[in-house]
């Protein structure tokens, strides 16, 4: 079983030399290739690893396991390079967290803008606007001290069935561009939570996170 207690990296794009981006993550976090025929059973050892192997646990290892095989499905299916499942914030205290990091390949800015983050970030955030991409409107720029981002984050209804119960939760998404340095390229690190109704928490949570990543060779 592999776990990020301190610091996730994930190097998207290797064939093309692309610098290696890491996150300091809070807390306990599980780490997995989306891409890896592994990730299952990783999945399901961290899931008897937090719940136990009890008959009584059954039902909330099901819960688990489900909901982390939904999110590591979605990131395989994204194409993403890393994924990330929060397992404690703190100790004992548990918030449903994911990220995932993503380096679209066919994602570069025009030749002429050239390669500072202000023009490429400058750029990307006027295609959105151009293209209506959803949470255009929230689109905000954020410096940390070794990368630059454009944040975009979006709440979204997901209608939920439980024990023959059907209820609408809301989903909160918060997308931190970074721009690649010295180059045109851009990488996505989303970030995902079935609390949407701690959006301000959770968005400070997710802001400090990438606010303190990092651009390695």
């Amino acid at each position: 079983m592999r776990r990020a207690r301190a610091v996730g990296t994930v190097r998207p794009g290797a064939e093309r030399a692309v610098p290696r981006l890491s996150f300091q993550l809070p807390g306990t976090w599980l780490a997995l290739d989306p891409r890896s025929p592994a990730a299952a059973t990783e999945v399901e050892r961290v899931v008897r690893d937090i719940i136990g192997a009890a008959d009584d646990a059954a039902l909330a290892r099901r819960r688990l396991g489900d909901s982390l095989e939904r999110a590591v499905a979605a990131a395989r299916d994204a194409d993403a390079h890393g994924f990330f499942a929060c397992l404690e914030i703190a100790p004992g205290i548990r918030v449903p967290a994911s990220l995932t990091v993503h380096a679209p390949a066919l994602l570069r800015m025009t030749p002429a803008i050239g390669t500072s983050p202000d023009a490429v970030l400058g750029a990307l955030r006027a295609s959105f606007a151009e293209l209506g991409v959803e949470g255009v409107e929230t689109a905000t720029r954020l410096e940390g001290p070794r990368a630059s981002i454009l944040r975009l984050e979006r709440l979204v209804a997901d209608d939920v069935e439980e024990g023959g119960e059907r209820a609408t939760v809301t989903r909160l998404e918060v997308e931190y561009w970074f721009a690649v340095p010295s180059s045109k390229q851009v990488v996505l690190a989303l970030f995902v939570s079935p609390l949407g109704e701690l959006r301000h928490a959770l968005r400070n949570l997710f802001d400090a996170v990438a606010l303190a990543a990092w651009f390695g060779p």
